[in-house]
């Protein structure tokens, strides 16, 4: 066997044993680790006062927050957060997607999203959704693969349901 068969069944098993829930409030901690881990320096950059606060806030489905995470074994190792906005075209925005380094490259990223546009899906039926996220020229072709294309400086949009289906 050789090292791309190899990465390829390790894919397949993290896949395989990679739990997509929505987050609830003991996974504060969690969270919070595989956001600091995924996006470092300081907080401040990042224009929040710290990975804990921002994973409390992300929590509030009050406030508008859809918050879905990846677990394996009882780990939280991928995060997906987003706020729904009430426009005119349902508009929901991602704030954070987050995956801990030594889980990337194995579709977790993916099937984060993919959990988000289903449960769009069945929560708006047939209305027409827009998702919309700012992303970092890095990893733009991630999100590109996802379907979502640039319309301004870092910002990227897919609009699924209703008549104009991408």
């Amino acid at each position: 066997m050789n090292l791309n068969e190899a990465n390829t069944e390790e894919e397949d098993s993290t896949k395989s044993n990679i739990e997509i829930v929505p987050a609830i409030s003991k996974d504060i901690e969690g969270i919070a680790t595989v956001l600091r881990e995924s996006f470092p320096g300081k907080a401040k950059y990042y224009k929040i006062r710290s990975w804990e606060h921002e994973s409390k806030k992300i929590l509030r489905s009050d406030k508008g927050w859809i918050t879905f995470i990846a677990v394996h074994q009882g780990r939280i190792v991928g995060v997906l957060a987003a706020r729904h906005l009430k426009t005119i075209t349902p508009t929901i925005r991602i704030e954070w997607i987050a995956v801990a380094k030594s889980f990337r490259r194995r579709g977790i990223g993916k099937a984060l999203f993919d959990h988000l546009t289903r449960w769009i899906a069945t929560t708006f039926f047939d209305q027409q959704v827009r998702i919309t996220l700012r992303a970092r020229t890095d990893v733009q072709n991630f999100y590109r693969k996802l379907g979502l294309r640039c319309y301004g400086r870092g910002w990227m949009k897919k609009r699924i349901g209703g008549q104009n289906d991408e």
